[in-house]
């Protein structure tokens, strides 16, 4: 009896140390923030950093391979989506195969299987022409109200430094430029740029905006209004 017991007790330390070992193999699961939460069931996730890495451009390049009559050039990058594979979403600058064509600005969808295989869902024209009721709009036949897209996406250091002041000089919430996307001359200059906002409180979730800033003809610059962009709205998906 006394044999059979210690055999007994053997058996279970030899079970509850295989237990204890198999937990502690366990992989320890990294924390999840808000942002790939979302991402986890469908929604866009903004990037942190929007350069155009060389793997960006990659994913980019095999994407718009087969697009033809317009030249596209990544911009920045604004975002993901986790499906099954991955979007993308591209800031471009887009410029039509003829002579003396103008630039535009655009959103850019690419779909990337899990086998690597990427092929585009669709280009939306950037909407940066204010209107009255807070929102954005650009039309087919160009750009209204004599707003144009900028020839440049990159600002000038003096100008850089001028606009972020403006931009900053705001309470409640930080701005990043992302891109100087249009302009329209008045008495002075307006322009658009799309920049990526932070709401000053805690666990706040950044989100894209189109900020109008006007400069006038002294070179004094003050932001004039600030237009949520949505950038998953202009998504087609399947295309």
């Amino acid at each position: 009896m006394k044999k059979m017991l210690i055999v007994l007790l053997a058996g279970l330390l030899m079970l509850t140390a295989v237990a204890c070992r198999k937990e502690a193999e366990k992989p320890v699961e990294e924390p999840v923030d808000a942002a790939q939460a979302d991402a986890a069931v469908g929604g866009w996730t903004l990037a942190a950093d929007c350069a155009v890495t060389e793997a960006r451009k990659a994913v980019f390049d095999k994407g718009m391979a087969a697009l033809l009559g317009v030249d596209y050039v990544p911009v920045a990058y604004l975002g993901s989506q986790v499906v099954a594979g991955t979007n993308h979403v591209f800031l471009v600058k887009g410029t039509a195969v003829v002579p003396e064509a103008p630039a535009s600005y655009a959103l850019a969808y690419l779909y990337e299987d899990l086998q690597g295989n990427v092929k585009l869902l669709t280009v939306a024209d950037l909407p940066i022409v204010p209107q009255e009721n807070s929102t954005t709009a650009a039309v087919e036949a160009g750009l209204t109200g004599g707003w144009t897209y900028a020839e440049d996406p990159a600002l000038t250091d003096e100008d850089e430094a001028k606009l972020e002041a403006a931009l900053q000089n705001q309470v409640g919430a930080s701005y990043a430029i992302v891109a100087y996307v249009g302009e329209q001359v008045v008495a002075g200059l307006n322009r658009c740029l799309l920049v990526q906002v932070t709401p000053v409180v805690p666990n706040a979730r950044p989100h894209y905006a189109l900020a109008y800033i006007y400069t006038d003809l002294e070179g004094n610059s003050s932001l004039t209004q600030v237009i949520d962009l949505d950038v998953g709205a202009y998504c087609t998906y399947g295309a």
